[in-house]
């Protein structure tokens, strides 16, 4: 009986302990990898060197703990090759185990001359993670899609393998 306490004793200490800390989600150590769903990505570029990206998100909330959704960021590769990086700061009120659609409109620049046009089919990889905010801590819900869109025209740059 005494053993029993012992074990129990410090882990239901520090179940309270956990429990204190907002946006905690006790014995679902990945929530927040499974939070975020990509419903849709577009992307479109021009000769002139401009672009967009919209993307539609599904966001949840793991914890029972109200939150804000504070930024977006991604990274965008098409056909292996980095495009571009960016974040987006917002403040989105997001409810306990609730859940809200989101749709995210990032303007691209890309190096002028450095595209071709390649109409057809190229593989799009977009990764990226939406920032919740739980009074003072933060937790971040990854997210990756990738997927093969039409594009009629492709930026160029550096090089480097998806992973």
């Amino acid at each position: 009986m005494r053993s029993r306490r012992a074990v129990l004793g410090p882990g239901l200490a520090g179940l309270f302990l956990l429990s204190g800390c907002l946006g905690v989600v006790p014995f679902r150590p990945r929530a927040y990898d499974e939070a975020v769903r990509v419903e849709a990505v577009d992307v479109a570029f021009t000769r002139d060197g401009s672009g967009a990206l919209t993307l539609k998100l599904q966001v949840g909330n793991p914890s029972s703990d109200a939150a804000t959704l504070t930024r977006v960021d991604f990274d965008l590769r098409v056909d292996g090759r980095r495009v571009a990086t960016g974040e987006q700061v917002m403040g989105v009120p997001l409810d306990g185990k609730g859940q809200v659609p989101l749709e995210v409109y990032f303007p691209l620049a890309v190096a002028r001359g450095g595209g071709r046009p390649e109409p057809g089919s190229h593989v799009v990889r977009v990764e990226g993670g939406v920032v919740l905010r739980f009074g003072g801590s933060e937790r971040r819900a990854p997210f990756r899609d990738m997927r093969s869109l039409d594009l009629a025209w492709v930026p160029g740059g550096e090089s480097s393998p998806a992973q």
